[in-house]
């Protein structure tokens, strides 16, 4: 679905202190280390602990509100909310709400990992700047309560500095990409873009779908951005179109003065 230039590097530059002790506070909630309804050690213990200031440490803790992992109360201290905060999303058309669910029970085959640069073409089809660099991970999604037979065809983008993510996204396929950049990165998902087109599975998309060639199909591609608008992940999918429905729920909007 995209044209390759070469193999990915593996790795990123090094996030900020912040992020780096956010990631690390994350981690240990994951794992257990501060179970759900307990208090985290006060910015003092933390900035003694990890070698950093309190100014880092606020920073890091805002990161993990903004994430759902913790909330912090005047008086109480810094509580575990949670160890695997889910987010709902909507994007804004007018006065209605679309709502975007993802299938749980679908994971990830990666079968391919390589550079790209976006061409003109690519680039418009996944509405990203011409010539901006991404690592391409390409596979299938499959249906885990059915077997190994797949329901789509996924490109997963993501943005070049995010490289050192590759293992960790082959190596939890039940997991959303875009948590694991909410965890590896303390960088929280602030907005999802849905664009949906129909389309038509031609060829070798054909075959890797187990469909004849020309069945209708639709096309999801959703962009993931941070809070300042920056795109970090781009998901491509195909699916045959009776393997997939889409809802939204909308809700409508009072007028002022009514």
């Amino acid at each position: 679905m995209a044209t390759a230039q070469k193999d990915s590097k593996t790795e990123s530059p090094a996030p900020t202190r912040y992020a780096e002790l956010a990631s690390m506070l994350i981690r240990e909630i994951s794992e257990g280390r501060h179970v759900v309804g307990s208090l985290l050690p006060t910015e003092h213990e933390l900035a003694e602990l990890h070698g950093v200031s309190r100014h880092t440490v606020r920073a890091s803790l805002r990161m993990l509100q903004d994430l759902g992992y913790i909330s912090r109360k005047k008086a109480v201290g810094t509580i575990v909310e949670s160890a695997n905060p889910g987010a709902s999303y909507t994007q804004s058309f007018g006065t209605a709400e679309d709502l975007v669910r993802v299938a749980a029970t679908e994971v990830r085959a990666i079968e391919a990992v390589r550079d790209v640069t976006l061409d003109r073409a690519l680039a418009r089809r996944l509405e990203a700047p011409i010539g901006s660099a991404w690592v391409l991970l390409s596979g299938t999604r499959v249906d885990a309560r059915k077997g190994q037979t797949p329901v789509a065809v996924a490109d997963i983008y993501i943005e070049a500095t995010l490289a050192g993510l590759v293992d960790t996204i082959r190596n939890s396929p039940q997991v959303l990409v875009s948590a694991l950049i909410e965890r590896e990165y303390a960088i929280a998902i602030a907005e999802i873009r849905q664009t949906i087109t129909a389309t038509l599975i031609e060829g070798p998309l054909a075959d890797q779908l187990g469909v004849e060639a020309g069945t209708a199909g639709m096309r999801l591609v959703r962009q993931y951005k941070d809070s300042a608008g920056r795109i970090l992940e781009i998901t491509d999918t195909v699916y045959p179109a009776d393997r997939v429905s889409v809802s939204f729920q909308l809700r409508r909007g009072r007028q002022a003065g009514a």
